[in-house]
């Protein structure tokens, strides 16, 4: 399936990691599937998964855009750890066929020569976290058992 960018989803080298947040949640909603591959980092779980862009365009055209929809994203938390390497802590909101699931997730985005790439994130469901999700740190991720990355 040939995917025609819609104007201003445009995966630029000078893309900080909340902008590629935005851009992936823009991409999900508008069914613009390439961008979301192209977001991920060459060395992630996602891209052994779907090394071919064109199979992963054709399988969430078959299976996200009608079984998965982002109703809400948003940015809690930032820090750079090292020229390299950069963490952000997200608030998602998704309609899933079984319903609607909210979860806090603590994405890993690593530099590449193309631009700061999604790596991997560590994803809890909001029950799972006591308070607001306001208030959530990154030292919550880091006591969390077991430690999952996907």
């Amino acid at each position: 399936m040939k995917e025609e960018k819609s104007p201003g989803l445009e995966l630029r080298r000078d893309l900080q990691p909340v902008e590629i947040i935005a851009l992936r949640v823009r991409a999900f909603r508008l069914g613009e599937f390439g961008v979301i591959h192209d977001s991920y980092h060459a060395d992630s779980f996602f891209r052994a998964q779907f090394p071919d862009r064109e199979d992963y365009i054709r399988y969430a055209w078959a299976h996200l855009r009608r079984d998965f929809r982002i109703r809400g994203c948003r940015v809690l938390a930032t820090r750079l750890v090292s020229d390299q390497e950069f963490h952000l802590i997200f608030h998602q909101v998704v309609e899933v066929a079984e319903g609607e699931v909210e979860t806090l997730e603590m994405a890993r985005f690593f530099a590449t020569e193309a631009g700061w790439r999604y790596h991997s994130s560590q994803k809890m469901e909001l029950s799972e976290f006591p308070g607001k999700p306001e208030t959530i740190r990154f030292a919550d991720f880091d006591k969390q058992q077991p430690k999952v990355f996907f």
